[in-house]
């Protein structure tokens, strides 16, 4: 299939379902505020001794604007206060929505061989989409096929499956649900499901004014000069309530016909990640095969279903509320052969060594190999052993090591060794000289992924732990005065993610949608990054590379920066003021990173790594296999 096309299809189709919901709710709006000015006139006794009815619904006059525009901003007003509640009941991450679902955490550490293949899984998936590892939770009641994907951001989000997903598909069969979960984030398909919800939430004001209304009639009937406008409050709430039961309606089909072009659009993304397009089409072959196919039975799912790999619950109106497009159309859009027939589920293994050797080849075609050996070499066999990169100890003994392995200096070195003595982390210094072991005959680059492994057990520290390490790490960066790139983005690749996870920070927001607004942070990332890619002795070739980026901008002409002994503080700022950029403006400052990059006609694999790792920190990620063939 030619999945870049899909993507754009269901891109477009998107803004346009997104623009019509937006205009129904403004004509709903407007339908509202002219039952409300009625309800004004009642109130105001016009037209006293008038039959209530005609007197109610005289067409608008000059002096009913004021009132009119009045009604509008109380409808609206409320409906955005009523949605803003919503937003902040959705917001605290991706974990809160996996544990109100019934989710159970899977440890990084854990001993079950099904969880360990779908940990596996989940960091494949993660390396091939250039983000950090997500915690994985697990529907343990739940026997269907199913999968979600949950969060604001990238820096929030979280992996969930059922078990039956867990239990019923094969290695190559949960790459690709966890392929399509990882383009839900990547497309910021969250984000959008979360401003749906709320446009929805927000509609639901028009019924709440109407159900006020219609309980206020006792009271309205106090006396017969009042009769009329009681009446009239009735027959008001009784329109706003169809009024609003309406736009839900409409509202909920809207939302439903966005998710399915959504999941259209996450079908033709896990293609990229996983580079083996009948790895979704069988997973969906496996769902049709099912009795209970992806429906979750012991949860409700109403309000989130559009979260999920498959339908996730019984919609007798397909074609109106079903939030995933039939499995039948999913599955020949993957595989145009497809003679018809499902796959049935596999049954309970111990261990899968071919399918596990046939994901580290396939990791490997997609250049990491480095990162596989280290992380997944190990077959479901021997997974008594704990990866390195799993244990919390080891994982924080990692990035230390990572440190320690670009330093040059001796001096620093040993003010480490000394540093390190003074912390309270039992066997810390012995998990780092272990770690330096194993991570020393990487390149950079590939240190850099194992951190994006060890991202979910560092998240298993305490508060205090965390807490420690955080000071560890600065401190260390600290030693020699000065940070090259590659510390740099080390340290934000830990730090902005475990920040936000321990609530030290919020996932970020937009703030900026302007290139002027961030030229100079834009220059300063610019001006490292053609500093780290030449040698002291190629500055003429690095100052090409840097005018290449700015030129991709439409900034020509703007001088590169000084970087030497630049601050920790000063590229933590910038970048912090990058994070609140729109995600165009995010997407332009990737790709003037890429044209940096590759001036010379060569992307370095440790240049490859930072830029991913960066857009990482930025909260737009790049898949690795865009980048394969620059």
């Amino acid at each position: 299939m030619n999945f870049y096309l899909s993507q754009d299809r269901a891109r477009q189709t998107t803004r346009w379902l997104v623009v019509f919901y937006l205009l129904a709710l403004l004509v709903l709006c407007a339908i509202s505020s002219l039952v409300l000015l009625a309800v004004v006139r009642a109130f105001q006794g016009y037209g006293a001794g008038v039959v209530m009815p005609a007197n109610l619904w005289l067409p608008v006059r000059p002096e009913d604007w004021p009132w009119l525009l009045g009604v509008c901003v109380f409808v609206l007003g409320g409906a955005l206060i009523r949605s803003l509640l919503k937003m902040r009941e959705l917001s605290h991450g991706g974990q809160s929505v996996a544990l109100a679902l019934g989710g159970r955490k899977i440890q990084p550490d854990t001993r079950d061989l099904q969880e360990r293949k779908m940990l596996n899984v989940v960091e494949e998936m993660a390396i091939a989409s250039g983000m950090p590892v997500p915690e994985v939770y697990v529907l343990d009641k739940e026997e269907g096929i199913n999968a979600f994907a949950a969060g604001l951001t990238p820096t929030d989000a979280v992996i969930g499956v059922t078990r039956g997903a867990v239990d019923k598909l094969n290695r190559e069969q949960l790459q690709g649900v966890v392929g399509h979960e990882f383009s839900h984030i990547l497309n910021g398909d969250m984000r959008l499901n979360l401003r749906l919800i709320m446009l929805i939430s927000g509609i639901e004001f028009v019924s709440v004014v109407g159900r006020i209304f219609t309980q206020s009639n006792r009271r309205s009937y106090s006396s017969r000069g009042n009769r009329k406008g009681g009446g009239g409050l009735v027959l008001a709430g009784l329109v706003l309530r169809l009024l609003g039961w309406f736009g839900q309606l409409l509202g909920r089909m809207i939302q439903a016909a966005v998710s399915r072009q959504r999941e259209y659009l996450a079908d033709a993304s896990a293609v990229q990640f996983t580079r083996n397009p009948s790895a979704v089409a069988d997973a969906l072959k496996v769902i049709g095969h099912e009795v209970v196919e992806g429906r979750l039975t012991r949860t409700d799912t109403h309000e989130v279903s559009h979260l999920f790999f498959a339908q996730a619950f019984r919609s007798y109106f397909n074609l109106l509320f079903a939030t995933h497009p039939p499995l039948e159309e999913r599955i020949r859009l993957l595989d145009p052969a497809w003679d018809g027939e499902y796959l049935a589920p596999q049954k309970a293994v111990l261990a899968e060594p071919k399918s596990e050797q046939a994901g580290l080849e396939r990791l490997q075609g997609l250049a990491l190999a480095g990162v596989a050996q280290v992380v997944l070499s190990e077959t479901l066999e021997a997974s008594a052993t704990q990866s390195e990169a799993r244990d919390p100890l080891s994982a924080l003994a990692a990035v230390v090591a990572a440190w320690w392995l670009a330093q040059t200096e001796t001096a620093i070195l040993q003010q480490a060794e000394s540093l390190l003595a003074g912390y309270a982390f039992s066997g810390l210094q012995t998990a780092v000289a272990e770690q330096r072991q194993a991570l020393e005959a990487l390149s950079p680059a590939q240190r850099l992924q194992v951190i994006e492994v060890a991202m979910p057990a560092l998240k298993s520290l305490s508060a205090a732990q965390y807490h420690d390490f955080r000071e560890l790490l600065q401190r260390l960066m600290d030693l020699d005065g000065r940070r090259d790139l590659y510390e740099q983005v080390l340290a934000q690749l830990v730090l902005r993610f475990l920040d936000v996870h321990f609530g030290l920070a919020k996932p970020h927001g937009v703030r900026y949608r302007r290139l002027s607004s961030v030229t100079l942070e834009v220059q300063l990332l610019l001006s490292m990054l053609a500093d780290y890619g030449h040698e002291t002795s190629q500055n003429a070739l690095a100052q090409r590379a840097y005018e290449r980026a700015m030129q991709v901008l439409g900034l020509p002409g703007r001088q590169p920066m000084e970087t030497a002994g630049m601050s920790a503080q000063t590229f933590e700022q910038a970048t912090h003021k990058l994070a609140l950029c729109s995600p165009e403006l995010k997407q332009q400052i990737v790709r003037a990173l890429l044209a940096c990059a590759e001036y010379d006609h060569q992307l370095l694999e440790v240049e490859r790594e930072l830029i991913v790792a960066i857009a990482a920190t930025l909260d737009v990620p790049i898949p690795r296999a865009l980048l394969e063939w620059v």
